[in-house]
């Protein structure tokens, strides 16, 4: 799904406090963020905000009152992502050769949206697993009840 408008998700993507955020997260990570925010991501992150029907004031809200917390989520994520990188599941039979396992993929630069990726699933995670697991399922992310598990416990939010 693509709007034709990206201001819901360009707008939040502006904002200061989101700046000076993603600005704390690229020093402490060392990742490199392209340094304009694409039309066409900005499309479809409003979009997905669209979809799963997540109040941008919501988003707002947790980018200024919990700005610890998502921080935190947000490293602790990039932590487990880069710590899983070589964890990769494959059918069986389509598992590569050890010399193509070797090779890494790389992202050369992340899109000014991935902590808009993160707002989003600690705005769900707030409000229930269940609410989680259902945007997992919408983005088809592979092993959604897994990775909703992953994402409550590196929220902190495991009470849920």
């Amino acid at each position: 799904m693509v709007i034709n408008s990206g201001s819901l998700a360009a707008n939040l993507v502006g904002s200061s406090a989101y700046r000076e955020l993603l600005a704390e997260l690229v020093d402490a990570t060392g990742i490199e963020v392209e340094p304009e925010y694409e039309e066409v991501f900005a499309r479809l992150d409003s979009a997905k905000i669209v979809k799963v029907k997540v109040d941008i004031d919501d988003l707002m809200s947790i980018l200024t009152n919990k700005i610890d917390l998502i921080k935190q989520y947000s490293l602790s994520k990039f932590q487990a992502l880069s710590d899983e990188e070589d964890e990769e599941e494959y059918p069986v039979g389509a598992e590569p050769s050890g010399d193509e396992r070797s090779k890494t993929l790389s992202i050369e630069k992340y899109s000014q949206g991935f902590l808009l990726t993160n707002l989003i699933e600690f705005s769900l995670a707030m409000s229930g697993r269940e609410c989680l697991l259902v945007y997992i399922k919408l983005c088809r992310i592979p092993h959604a009840k897994k990775y909703t598990d992953q994402i409550i416990k590196l929220t902190g939010l495991g009470w849920r």
